[in-house]
């Protein structure tokens, strides 16, 4: 079930106890220490325990009120007694926190969902531009000194205007896609699950997962922006491919999953699919042997489309805005519906 109960602080103890771990292999996603510095600034009467192994969180979460980390297993869960909300650095929970032993101990968890909204829009933007407009090309004959001019008229560049696109996930990245699609003049279909909520004035129809082949007819640019649960795993493969506009271009900002994606190599190579812009694929990082590397119309973007030098001060200030909610027993933002996992 969804959990709408709110974290209301005790008088029990006059510290409350933060446990912070956020480490990954990526370290543009590691939290750095002057934010954490920061934090206990910040809040000086909190007491927080920042951890950077997996090692240390069995002693260090026994005494947490809160947690704020991406990670978390139920035996964790269960030897933290005092643990009454868990917000994690990033947007997506599923896989990465117990959702049915938080939601069973009724303990809230909310997320780091539209921090990176902007920057991934941006990122998807910038990649359909580039084959929209051959930037691939252009930028390897600058690099070779090469005047192309009379070259392009047998590859032509398109117009984004006009164009039709469907974005699968009208949460707050493919919001932010849809607004700027918008802007160059291309008609937006949305999929969301929440059907009912008034249309955005930069979408042209809001359309409901069971309606997904529908908006894939006469579609030209396809964005995925959807969670990567498991309602979404290959939504997309060899028969929506063949729905599409063809030489359409796939956009894919949500989980490698969600794509067939040896269906989608196969359309590239034969001109089904005019190109793709991947920041995400089923295997991270992806193999070096993998045929996507060397496909002329594919941007590929080693899952960064969030980066941007503040990032953590956008993630860091969320999570205090929430902590403040958490001091005054008031509803914290961005809470996780933990039936869905999302």
């Amino acid at each position: 079930m969804y959990n709408r109960r709110q974290p209301v602080p005790t008088s029990e103890s006059p510290v409350l106890r933060v446990l912070i771990y956020i480490q990954w292999p990526v370290k543009a996603w590691c939290i750095p220490d002057a934010q954490v510095d920061a934090l206990r600034r910040r809040f000086p009467d909190f007491e927080f325990i920042n951890v950077n192994t997996r090692d240390e969180i069995p002693d260090a979460i026994r005494a947490a009120d809160a947690a704020f980390t991406p990670f978390l297993t139920a035996e964790w869960v269960a030897a933290a007694p005092k643990l009454r909300w868990v917000h994690s650095s990033a947007a997506a929970v599923e896989g990465l926190l117990p959702l049915p032993a938080l939601n069973d101990r009724g303990i809230v968890v909310s997320n780091s969902r539209g921090v990176q909204a902007i920057a991934m829009a941006e990122n998807a933007m910038g990649g359909l531009l580039v084959i929209a407009r051959k930037l691939n090309r252009t930028l390897e004959a600058q690099r070779e000194h090469r005047w192309i001019q009379n070259d392009l008229i047998h590859d032509w560049p398109w117009l984004l205007h006009g164009k039709r696109m469907t974005v699968v996930g009208l949460g707050t990245i493919g919001m932010e896609i849809a607004k700027r699609a918008h802007a160059f003049g291309m008609r937006v279909t949305g999929i969301r699950r929440n059907v009912d909520r008034p249309r955005p004035e930069f979408v042209n129809r809001v359309l409901p997962p069971s309606a997904l082949h529908d908006s894939l007819a006469g579609c030209d640019v396809l964005v995925l922006s959807a969670p990567g649960v498991e309602a979404t795993k290959r939504i997309v493969g060899v028969r929506e491919i063949a729905m599409l506009e063809r030489g359409a271009v796939i956009v894919n900002v949500a989980r490698g999953q969600v794509v067939d994606e040896l269906a989608m190599i196969d359309a590239l190579r034969s001109g089904a699919l005019g190109g793709a812009v991947l920041d995400v694929f089923e295997r991270e990082p992806l193999d070096a042997g993998s045929a996507l590397w060397d496909l002329p119309n594919v941007v590929i973007t080693p899952h960064s489309s969030g980066f941007r030098a503040t990032h953590w001060d956008d993630v860091v200030d969320l999570f205090a805005e929430n902590l403040e909610r958490f001091r005054r027993g008031e509803p914290v933002q961005n809470i996780v519906n933990t039936a869905a996992g999302y």
